[in-house]
């Protein structure tokens, strides 16, 4: 498949869509006709609001087992089967407040969407990417022909420990994002990025969806690499925001400030000096930090001094007592002890295989 017929098959109508065109429902009609699961194609489908049952309908790369609940009056969606899922979002309808169990992300091929998420609506365009922790309840206007949203479901267990340690490594980006995909974090938050000016993501999304919708068993492992990719491009992103809502009160923190402060900073900063200047209560952002990142502050900042630590030993000729006393160890003990805890060796034996052995597998 390539790119002219992808367009062609996501601006394409589906049945569904050709007879939601006209129609008006409300939420209750939509929520209800989900839970009964109608199958006829004057309703909609009781499966994911972005598949359709209809002969014609899109092609679904793994097609999982949907289940709606009923939670209150939030729908919640349980997913039983397959691991993982692309569709596109069915156009002409809303789709009413639900949350998932399991991770999603979004991203607005085209046009325009607004989005309530965890009671706060926002506006998202073209080349928008969100990524939702689970349970977050959300829901979606109604759009035209021309605002294709692309919509991708996984369970924890799609993302292995070498895509979530490899992949997205130690920067506190990559960490936010891997406390989404394994659910570590407990706050109902998701990033956005702003990709539009981005034609590689773009591309590399493009390439997803052809390997997705261009064949009917699509290959996993392709789909991985893909994926693994775009992740790649996301942490390379500067245009990202991390939106956080507890306890019913809204507030969003910049995940690219506060990493470029924490990189700026490490070696001499504290919790307090760092809630001041994003004009947080050292408390309210020490939990920030812990909910998304599955760290403390004072862990975060300890990875980066050692991060420190280790590049001064393979660039440099200091001693290794004058490199602890520059993150702040005046204890050697205490900091061959810490190294060796981050990379399973001791300082000298690091340095050794940077500077002789470089390529080879580290010593363990």
């Amino acid at each position: 498949m390539n790119y002219e017929e992808l367009d062609r098959i996501l601006y394409e109508l589906t049945d569904l869509e050709a007879h939601l065109q006209d129609k008006e429902l409300s939420d209750d009609m939509i929520r209800n006709r989900i839970l009964s699961r109608a199958l006829s194609d004057d309703r909609l489908s009781g499966q994911n609001n972005s598949r359709v049952h209809a002969a014609s309908s899109m092609p679904v790369t793994h097609p999982s087992a949907y289940h709606y609940s009923l939670e209150g009056d939030v729908l919640r969606l349980n997913v039983t089967g397959e691991v993982f899922a692309i569709s596109r979002h069915t156009r002409f309808v809303q789709m009413v407040k639900h949350t998932h169990n399991l991770f999603e992300m979004n991203y607005v091929y085209s046009g325009t969407f607004y989005q309530e998420i965890q009671g706060e609506r926002f506006e998202f365009k073209e080349g928008d990417l969100i990524i939702l922790n689970k349970n977050v309840e959300h829901s979606i206007d109604k759009v035209g022909a021309n605002d294709i949203l692309i919509n991708v479901l996984a369970k924890n267990e799609f993302f292995d420990s070498s895509f979530i340690y490899n992949i997205l490594g130690v920067e506190i980006l990559g960490k936010t994002i891997a406390s989404i995909l394994t659910d570590t974090s407990r706050e109902k938050n998701f990033l956005l990025f702003h990709t539009s000016n981005n034609w590689q993501i773009k591309q590399t999304i493009q390439n997803l969806l052809c390997e997705s919708f261009g064949s009917k068993q699509a290959n996993p492992e392709i789909l991985k690499a893909y994926l693994t990719i775009l992740f790649t491009r996301l942490l390379k992103s500067d245009s990202y925001e991390l939106f956080l809502n507890k306890g019913g009160k809204k507030s969003n923190i910049s995940i690219m400030e506060l990493l470029a402060y924490i990189k700026q900073n490490y070696l001499n900063m504290t919790l307090e000096q760092t809630a001041e200047h994003f004009r947080y209560s050292a408390e309210h952002l020490g939990r920030i930090i812990k909910n998304v990142t599955g760290k403390t502050f004072s862990s975060l900042v300890q990875e980066q001094k050692f991060i420190h630590a280790a590049l001064q030993l393979k660039l440099t000729d200091q001693t290794i007592e004058e490199i602890a006393k520059e993150i702040g160890y005046q204890n050697l003990t205490f900091f061959y002890r810490k190294f060796h805890a981050f990379y399973g060796v001791t300082p000298k034996a690091y340095r050794k295989w940077v500077k002789q052995d470089e390529g080879n597998p580290m010593p363990l």
